[in-house]
């Protein structure tokens, strides 16, 4: 008895040794939630001069080794693991126990918010009430309709703002690791409200929707705190304290990269039309008409490449100086860089603008707003003020009305706002409204058509494919294309 009392001990020793065994000393089990949610942050970024810029038709790429002009989209950014960190952001919030810890759960509600709107207006359905509930035993997440994730979404942002509201009104809460607004809540609070009409108006077609209730909670979000200046955006400001926070699109050899990157004739065209002063900050006139002090002011010596134009022609003109290139003494030579906006005060004032158009809200003037978000957007690029005051005198810039002109002019100044700014927002607004009207040509493949969506990621064919298979059918009769129309754009 005594020796099988001494092996038993023996045993629950050597347990308690392989439990030890089992932690890696070197990987943290616990952290701060301040920075915890500076990596939830960073994931919320989109680079300027990538494939959502290209795709808008900002600019184009003359050499196919850096990519091409195609839109065969691929599949869809999940981000899944990113919202386990948000959830991670709670528990240490609920670990730590204080009271000071409340900003963190309002943040967490909008950065979910942030997430799954970002994933369901590239796909249409996805798994978001029984997703990141494996611990619970559900590894195979039903895929909500899109409807019910937008009314999930809403509450949460609602959420946000409520206790956002509650905690600003004692103005004694902040948070750490915020490198956007350095802790200042009064400041979220402003962005939740903003990024709420955003998701909003892109329900223009769903208006109707009784249970949605689009237009009550526009008008209930005016009565709240919104950005109020450019100094409100949320925006990511690069420096050269250390490497991986200099301008993505830093280059030494910035001429080479704008000779790679030449401007996009739908972006250049417009601009053109309206003798546009943001033509002569952000590009260069086409080398073909010199580069002179009467070339750099004369609009007709811009020219931008058409996206459809197929990449062998496109090269050639390119190399012979008929295209228009991004200023690259302005975007390629330095490591700071300019702010890359990822919901900003001139987006504000535009969508205010497309709602009073649209007869949501009354008592307030479309034209002024409208006038707001051009000034916010020319003083990004730090227009003087008197041509800013001489471009909104122009005839062809008074804002028409609310009618289809005047909603026509809000979402072209909208589109030119978001140049480099703000990822797939211009490409989400031009595939809800059709404004501009994009160019399309034997480049971009694709049947001569604009992608409507994504792919699902090839991973839910293998981890989820009975639930994968149901959505489809029930949205896209069974086929994963990216011509596919998603409720959020069915009329």
């Amino acid at each position: 008895m005594q020796r099988f009392a001494w092996l038993l001990l023996l045993l629950l020793a050597g347990c308690g040794k392989m439990e030890d065994l089992r932690k890696n000393p070197n990987k943290a089990t616990i952290a701060q939630p301040g920075v915890i949610f500076s990596g939830i942050a960073q994931s919320m970024f989109v680079q300027p001069w990538g494939d959502a810029q290209r795709s808008s038709q900002y600019h184009c790429i003359t050499y196919s080794y850096y990519g091409n002009q195609s839109y065969s989209f691929g599949a869809a950014s999940f981000y899944y693991n990113v919202l386990r960190n948000v959830d991670q952001l709670v528990k240490e919030a609920r670990r730590n126990g204080t009271d000071a810890m409340r900003p963190y759960y309002a943040l967490a509600d909008f950065m979910r918010a942030w997430f799954y709107i970002n994933m369901t207006v590239q796909t249409g359905d996805i798994p978001m009430s029984e997703a990141m509930k494996a611990e619970q035993g559900i590894d195979r997440p039903v895929y909500d309709a899109q409807r019910d994730v937008y009314l999930q979404c809403l509450q949460l942002l609602q959420q946000s703002q409520d206790t956002l509201a509650k905690l600003n009104s004692s103005g004694n809460y902040r948070i750490e690791g915020d490198f956007f607004f350095k802790g200042n809540l009064k400041q979220w609070q402003k962005i939740v409200n903003a990024f709420r009409l955003r998701v909003l108006i892109s329900l223009s077609n769903k208006a109707s929707d009784a249970e949605l209730k689009v237009k009550e909670n526009f008008n209930a979000i005016l009565q709240l705190p919104l950005p109020e200046s450019n100094a409100d955006n949320l925006e990511i400001v690069y420096s050269t304290a250390e490497l991986s926070n200099y301008y993505p699109a830093y280059s030494l050899t910035p001429e080479a990269s704008a000779k790679r990157n030449p401007l996009g004739a739908t972006y250049v065209d417009l601009l053109k039309t309206f003798r546009d002063p943001r033509l002569l900050v952000v590009g260069m006139p086409a080398a073909i008409n010199g580069n002179d002090s009467m070339a750099v002011h004369n609009f007709d010596a811009y020219r931008g490449a058409s996206t459809g134009t197929l990449q062998g022609a496109l090269n050639d003109s390119a190399s012979k100086g008929y295209f228009s290139l991004p200023d690259y003494r302005y975007w390629f030579s330095s490591p700071v860089g300019h702010p890359t906006v990822l919901l900003g005060f001139p987006e504000v004032n535009f969508t205010i603008a497309e709602a009073i158009n649209r007869g949501w809200v009354n008592g307030k003037d479309a034209a002024a707003y409208y006038r707001a978000g051009i000034t916010a957007n020319m003083q990004y690029y730090e227009i003087p003020a008197v041509s800013i005051e001489q471009y909104l005198a122009q005839p062809l810039l008074q804002y028409a009305g609310n009618n289809a002109a005047g909603f026509t002019q809000i979402l072209q100044q909208k589109y030119l706002a978001f140049f480099q700014q703000s990822g797939w927002e211009a490409f989400y607004n031009q595939r809800r409204t059709g404004i501009p009207a994009f160019a399309i040509g034997p480049a971009n493949q694709n049947h001569g058509l604009i992608p409507r969506r994504w792919i699902y990621p090839a991973s839910e064919t293998i981890d989820n494919l009975d639930h994968l298979t149901a959505a489809l059918q029930r949205q896209y009769n069974g086929a994963d294309n990216i011509n596919g129309v998603m409720w959020l754009l069915q009329q």
